[in-house]
């Protein structure tokens, strides 16, 4: 009924004609006289009911007659079912959409006897997601290869009727149902948010397309994306559960993944030809030791890349633990390029003498002195100097910190600690022998002569301080780059050594590609950031003055200092040119003063060239349609691992000499507390 239909009734039922005039009016609890003129009026009317539960509404006819009025009344009924309340109540009250969830079809599963599944195992999933769906609970009367009889869990409680029961043909292996009682006549069926038989078999058939695009999905995104898409509420439990499933089904189970790297390999150098893949087994034992992994494309790349590479070790997360060696390399675009990767047991002498070995094989063919950066991890040291004695080899500053940091440990506060490093910091990245010598007896009388020197004495100078480093480094002080690689794979870690293997292909594979296609649209000559880096350099040479000395040789000058600048030989007084291997500002103001042209001047690894040949070799896609009839039939046994106690750690715990300064908002001094935590006096000006 609307508002028209109203008046309509009215005219008919008190006969009134088209020339008679009225008016409505009815009462309310919140008012005594309310008119009805339009239809507006009518819904409110409705809203007002609803709102104070009035079943009906007394309506007075008030007809105009002249100055006179007489009145009479009807009553609308059923108020309650004609008036909708989201139409009148504000987005805050009104109820939502009813949202639609894929676990709607849960529902359907089962419908009737002498249903076909395609097996006895797509019966049982199906009768799980039937159950949730529905919101009851069974239990199995009878469960084997052959028959299943399924019956409500409240039979001998309430004598529930409901029933399944079916059995496998044995000329199809289908699964039928032959007898289907759908009706419970227990005390009724609520679905909830949970439900106990939502477990990780379910869970896993619901999110397998979702964990094979991205094996980084943590069981909280699981849980979340679940409620949204299904309606229900799982555990963290049953999430972590069902990615592992997943998991399993892509890659086969922890155990049998070392047999599948023979397979692996196998395919590895058939269709990266010019790959080295080198897996050892212990021939007593039949079991896994070490496998090292090189790919023909990054081995080809390498070569345009800096003649740098990072060594560094990650721990594995999956049932075996284990160690993951990686060597990783820098792009002219200052990004990583990854060159080999290590499974092994633990960080051992002899797991990096493996490692090194292989990685010798890969260099050596190339010609270039490659200079090597480390955090002097456990057995590192030996192994690299068997193997790579005469390349330069950089300590991490960073780790450096941190060993420094532990000399200290219960001889001095934070704040003399914090003073130590900060001194430090200035030794190791001093320019010259004059600089560093200052600072050194700075740190000394800061640190304490006996500590430091005990300290220094542990690391030849030529290893950490750019002073004494005779060779281009790059700039290059810390292992960021390895950490970074380490990062980046950081979900891969958690698998079993195959899966993490070949997933850590199918990522670099990408990364190669994208890198390759990315940089064809580049138009400047460097990389971006070294042409931003260029063109920051250009705009500090302009305050200087050259003046030429002799051939190539200029002096650079500025109100206050004075720089010697040799362009054949591309060095410079300040010596950021040699150590950084980019020409500094005073070297650039020589090289425009000389009227040459800069890029002349700049390593050929920062060009756009050099990094589009890094990534112009891919790495080529593994095929295992054929990995059943593969003629690797070797069985490796895991290796032997013992669990440690406690819960297992998934990310790596950074040292307090590795964790960066921040300025306290309360004293005003660098350290690693907050405003919050200070503790330090102050001196408070009257």
């Amino acid at each position: 009924m609307n508002y028209s239909d109203l008046i309509q009734s009215i005219r008919k039922r008190f006969k009134f004609s088209s020339n008679d005039s009225f008016h409505l009016e009815y009462s309310s609890p919140a008012c005594s006289s309310v008119y009805l003129d339009n239809e507006s009026d009518f819904k409110m009317l409705f809203c007002c009911a609803k709102i104070y539960h009035m079943d009906n509404v007394l309506v007075t006819v008030v007809k105009d007659v002249g100055k006179s009025c007489s009145s009479t009344s009807v009553v609308v009924d059923d108020c309650a079912e004609m008036i909708d309340e989201n139409d009148y109540l504000g987005d805050a009250f009104k109820d939502g959409p009813q949202k639609f969830f894929l676990s709607d079809e849960w529902g359907s599963y089962l419908s009737h006897a002498e249903q076909k599944f395609e097996s006895i195992a797509d019966f049982r999933d199906k009768l799980r997601k039937f159950a949730v769906q529905s919101g009851f609970h069974y239990v199995l009367s009878r469960n084997d290869s052959i028959y299943v009889n399924v019956v409500c869990a409240n039979r001998d409680v309430d004598h529930c009727g409901w029933e399944v029961l079916g059995s496998v043909a044995s000329i199809n292996q289908c699964f039928y149902i032959m007898r289907f009682n759908n009706v419970h006549t227990c005390r009724g069926m609520i679905r909830n948010r949970s439900h106990r038989q939502l477990g990780s078999k379910i869970v896993r058939t619901c999110i397998e397309s979702t964990v094979c695009l991205n094996l980084g999905l943590k069981p909280r995104e699981i849980m979340s994306n679940f409620k949204s898409t299904y309606g229900y509420e799982i555990s963290y439990k049953v999430a972590s559960r069902a990615k592992k499933r997943c998991v399993e089904k892509m890659y086969g189970s922890e155990c049998d993944s070392f047999s599948m790297l023979s397979w692996f390999r196998e395919a590895v150098l058939e269709t990266n030809p010019g790959s080295s893949v080198v897996l050892e087994v212990d021939e007593s034992t039949e079991r896994f030791k070490r496998v090292f992994v090189a790919y023909a494309g990054q081995i080809q790349g390498f070569k345009f890349s800096l003649p740098v590479l990072y060594v560094d070790g990650a721990f594995g997360k999956s049932k075996y633990k284990g160690q993951i060696l990686a060597a990783t390399g820098r792009n002219g675009n200052k990004g990583f390029f990854p060159l080999a990767l290590c499974f092994c047991d633990s960080e051992t002498e002899e797991n990096w003498l493996f490692f090194f070995k292989n990685l010798k094989a890969l260099l050596e063919p190339q010609g270039r002195i490659i200079t090597f950066i480390s955090d002097r991890g456990v057995g590192l040291l030996k192994a690299f100097d068997l193997i790579f004695p005469g390349n330069p080899h950089l300590y991490c500053y960073h780790h450096l910190r941190y060993n420094l940091s532990r000399k200290y440990k219960n001889k001095g506060g934070e704040i003399v600690v914090t003073d130590v490093l900060q001194k430090f910091f200035k030794v190791a990245y001093a320019s010259t022998e004059k600089s560093f010598y200052f600072h050194l007896k700075n740190l000394r009388d800061e640190g304490g002569a006996a500590t430091i020197d005990e300290f220094i004495r542990e690391i030849q100078l030529e290893h950490w301080c750019r002073a004494f480093f005779k060779g281009c480094r790059y700039g290059i002080m810390a292992n960021g780059i390895a950490e970074s690689f380490n990062n980046w794979i950081v979900a891969e870690r958690s698998l079993p050594p195959f899966a993490m293997l070949d997933q850590t292909r199918m990522k670099e594979m990408k990364m190669m590609s994208e890198r390759s296609v990315e940089s064809k649209s580049w138009t400047t000559k460097l990389t971006p950031k070294m042409e931003k880096r260029l063109k920051e350099q250009l705009d500090r040479s302009r305050v200087f003055r050259v003046i030429a000395s002799h051939e190539n040789v200029y002096e650079v000058r500025n109100d206050k200092y004075s720089y010697s600048v040799d362009i054949s030989t591309r060095t410079c007084s300040c010596v950021k040119w040699q150590i950084n291997c980019f020409p500094c500002a005073h070297a650039l103001a020589a090289i425009q003063g000389a009227r040459l042209d800069v890029y002349d001047f700049i390593d050929p690894y920062f060009t756009a060239e050099y990094y589009r040949m890094c990534y112009s070799f891919p790495i080529a896609p593994l095929s295992n349609v054929h990995a059943s009839c593969s003629s690797t039939e070797d069985f490796i046994l895991p290796p032997v691992t013992k669990r440690p106690a406690g819960r297992p750690k998934s990310k790596r715990i950074a040292s307090a000499g590795e964790k960066k300064l921040i300025r306290c908002g309360r004293c005003n001094k660098m350290g690693h507390h907050n405003k919050k935590s200070c503790t330090e006096p102050l001196n408070m000006l009257l």
